[in-house]
């Protein structure tokens, strides 16, 4: 089956804010406003789902520094000392918060 082309062509007038709020929504699930309009006006939803696995892999990355902090908190429980390694760890992880988390 023939993929069907698209070919009607329409135009929306929006305030700035609102238009704001559309950019947000579509940066947040990776897509672009044409591709956020289609999506709500055949399926009736935004774009909320399409934005799962975006939400996945940072709950990954969440997850991986967690482990990293518990590996840190075993060793200093343990009575060792902060060493390198550990040092170069929680580095990571201050980079990592600052490129991924805070603007």
């Amino acid at each position: 089956m023939e993929k069907e082309k698209r070919v009607v062509k329409k135009s929306f007038r929006f305030t700035q804010s609102e238009w704001h709020q559309i950019e947000k929504k579509c940066s947040f699930a990776n897509i672009t406003a044409t591709q956020y309009f289609q999506k709500l006006a055949v399926s009736g939803k935004t774009a909320k789902n399409d934005c799962v696995k975006e939400k996945q892999k940072y709950i990954e990355e969440i997850a991986m520094v967690g482990n990293n902090i518990n590996q840190i908190a075993r060793q200093l429980n343990s009575g060792k000392k902060l060493d390198m390694w550990m040092l170069n760890i929680l580095l990571k992880i201050e980079q990592t918060l600052n490129d991924r988390w805070l603007f």
